[in-house]
């Protein structure tokens, strides 16, 4: 009977033991939900304060930046690792290679390496040495376009800040001319151009021996560059071509005397024969326009007919006698040489207005228009002559 109640006795405590130890398990079990629910309702309000809140805004850039510089100098360990790592390699290439004075089977039998072996490794060390250089040029490369990508990326930025800014600035002054009412300002009178403010440069056309059949050419080229010319005529070519004598006068160029004869043992024999074929040329001219002119020009120039005696002749009779200061050589030439005469002269020489001697005839009608386009081009104005220039003599 004793050993019964000891059983019983021993079953029920372990009953208690059992029960108690459940009921542990479940307060535990229950402590732990109750944790992790708490747990999980201060993360949540913790995330809404993050992401309601300026603070922790700063707070996660700051964490971000901390990162980033953890990360450059994880970057720059392992670059410094790289080199340690090269060093090391070259130290042990330096111990294992051959040296300068050595030869390969030395360095095989004081490494005990047979002598093929020693080659590979030799090649196998150059090889890597020739990456290891090729990586070091490389990179420096590589860093300064990233830097030069980078400074560009900056001053597009700037150029565009300043360029907005600059814009704005000028919205905002034209609004307020617009809003602000201005008095109005007289006009001021414009400078003079250039081209007003130059002296105007003149030439002097001069035709001798007419009129002639090729007249009314030379007469279409000047008026086809609004030229102007004065022609030195001969009584006899005046009867023989009256219409080309009308069209010179009535083409507004100027009419001119030359004489009768053209021939210097007639009209120099005295200052009576000068005076009388220019009188004879006047009558014969006036005859046939109804114009008078006291222009002359003696055959061959003043120089050396025209005496003393001879020029106080003419003056007395009211002639003004007329020379030139470039000869055109049209009476020699028989082509276009004449004009690149009269351009050289132009340019070389510093007469402030030429006055050109030139010819009523064939080969100086063919080559006038090259003439003309260059004094045109140069911007000279082509105008005849009259009473009131100052007289051109040798």
């Amino acid at each position: 009977m004793k050993q019964k109640k000891g059983t019983k006795k021993g079953w029920s405590n372990s009953v208690k033991k059992i029960t108690i130890g459940a009921a542990v398990v479940l307060i535990s079990l229950g402590g732990v939900a109750a944790v992790e629910k708490a747990q999980s309702s201060t993360d949540k309000s913790s995330m809404e304060k993050s992401v309601d809140s300026p603070e922790e805004k700063m707070k996660t850039e700051a964490i971000q930046q901390e990162e980033k510089k953890e990360q450059a100098s994880i970057h720059k360990n392992e670059e410094q690792e790289e080199a340690n790592q090269a060093s090391q390699e070259k130290e042990n290439q330096a111990k294992n290679s051959v040296e300068p004075n050595q030869s390969v089977e030395e360095a095989a039998k004081q490494q005990n390496k047979s002598i093929p072996d020693m080659k590979a490794e030799k090649e196998k060390e150059e090889e890597k040495a020739q990456e290891t250089e090729e990586k070091k040029e490389t990179k420096p490369k590589v860093d300064e376009e990233e830097k030069e990508d980078k400074e560009n990326k900056e001053e597009k930025k700037q150029e565009n800040v300043s360029s907005s800014s600059d814009n704005k600035q000028e919205q905002a002054s034209s609004q307020q001319s617009q809003n602000q009412t201005t008095p109005s300002t007289p006009e001021l009178p414009t400078a003079p151009s250039s081209e007003e403010n130059q002296e105007e440069k003149v030439v002097y056309l001069t035709f001798d021996d007419g009129p002639s059949t090729h007249t009314q050419e030379i007469l279409q080229i000047l008026d086809a560059h609004n030229a102007k010319g004065t022609f030195f005529m001969l009584g006899p070519n005046m009867k023989r071509f009256p219409e080309a004598t009308k069209a010179i006068v009535e083409g507004g160029h100027e009419p001119a005397l030359h004489g009768v004869s053209h021939d210097a043992q007639q009209i120099y024999q005295s200052k009576d024969t000068v005076v009388g074929e220019m009188k004879e040329a006047q009558d014969d001219l006036y005859n046939l326009t109804g114009v008078r002119t006291n222009l002359i020009r003696t055959p061959y120039g003043s120089v050396p007919y025209m005496k003393p005696e001879y020029l106080e002749a003419v003056h007395q009779n009211g002639f003004e006698l007329w020379d030139w200061n470039i000869d055109s050589l049209d009476w020699k030439y028989k082509d276009a040489r004449y004009v690149n005469g009269v351009i050289h002269d132009i340019e070389t020489k510093s007469f402030k207005e030429p006055v050109i001697l030139l010819h009523d005839k064939q080969t100086t009608a063919q080559h006038l228009n090259d003439l003309l386009d260059y004094l045109s081009a140069h911007g000279y104005k082509m105008k005849p002559l009259d009473d009131a220039l100052p007289v051109v003599h040798f």
